[in-house]
């Protein structure tokens, strides 16, 4: 009897317009989705706006096309935050795990809290909004891996079994994007890629994908949804957000001026921060944040 391998089924988004509405409702989740390049000559005015620890991230980069995506992905973070919360791009503090994800420290106009996640590759990034609903997400370009011996250190034996049959090409996209649904769930609880090797994704015939029960990273809720997204041929990405049920609405950013962003605007962000501890995990070892095989298993 020959054993069919379930394939995984990803959604494709239908972009909206920034315009449309940025209303965030206890049932829905946002996705953002944004390539560095569009925005990248704005550089000097996010790197204005960036608090003075995000500012030494960056300045501890040491190839310049790092920098300026860190920049630019958290300046976009951060103006993005702005049109939920209300408050200014620069006025924006965040707080951090032990493992190093990033939240909102608590304001008292946001009740309840907007819960959010970022990830990038290459010049993408991808961000994830939610009220209330922890989410996590990650993004992963497709270029050349070993990817048995990937899977070897981080799958589960059921988990490489449904790779072990496919040709090559099919493997490596497989591999992705079980890899993002398993990074975007522990990103979403908030461990560090260590607990990679503690989760156990299963595919259901119909290429929708689960948490294995009795996974042994597990979290105190009972509706995590795990969903993968199709965003080209060659990128793989996913999120996962705890919520029975959810209205996904998706936007794509492809100026600065999508989010009626300015020099004005810009200037008149320009506040003094408070001083915020840097994170304790830094950048490259295995916080919950990005792309990580593509970017050194980095925070976004």
């Amino acid at each position: 009897m020959s054993f069919t391998v379930p394939k995984i089924a990803a959604i494709a988004p239908t972009w909206l317009s920034s315009s449309e509405s940025t209303i965030l409702s206890s049932e829905d989740v946002h996705l953002w989705l944004m390539n560095v390049e569009s925005c990248a000559e704005n550089l000097l005015l996010f790197e204005q706006i960036l608090s003075p620890d995000e500012q030494a991230r960056a300045a501890k980069f040491r190839q310049e096309g790092d920098r300026a995506r860190f920049i630019i992905g958290r300046g976009i973070l951060r103006h993005l935050l702005s049109c939920y919360t209300g408050l200014a791009p620069s006025a924006i503090c965040f707080s951090y795990n032990s493992y190093g994800k990033p939240a909102l420290k608590s304001l008292s106009n946001a009740t309840p809290p907007l819960q959010f996640n970022l990830s990038h590759s290459g010049g993408l990034v991808l961000y994830g909004f939610t009220q209330e609903h922890p989410i996590g997400v990650d993004l992963e370009q497709h270029r050349p891996l070993d990817v048995l011996a990937l899977a070897q250190s981080v799958f589960s034996e059921s988990e490489r079994a449904v790779l072990n049959p496919l040709p090559p090409a099919e493997q490596l996209t497989q591999f992705l994007q079980l890899w993002t649904c398993k990074e975007a769930y522990v990103k979403a609880i908030g461990l560090g890629l260590s607990g990679l090797e503690q989760v156990e994704m299963a595919i259901a015939s119909d290429g929708s994908v689960y948490l294995a029960p009795f996974t042994k990273a597990s979290s105190p809720h009972s509706y995590w949804r795990i969903q993968p997204v199709s965003l080209g041929d060659h990128v793989s990405a996913a999120f996962a957000v705890n919520i029975q049920s959810f209205n996904l609405c998706c936007y794509q950013i492809r100026h600065v001026q999508d989010l009626g962003i300015s020099q004005r605007v810009f200037e008149k962000s320009k506040i003094m921060h408070p001083p915020l501890s840097t994170p304790s995990s830094p950048k490259g070892k295995g916080e919950p944040g990005s792309g990580s095989l593509s970017s050194g298993r980095g925070l976004g």
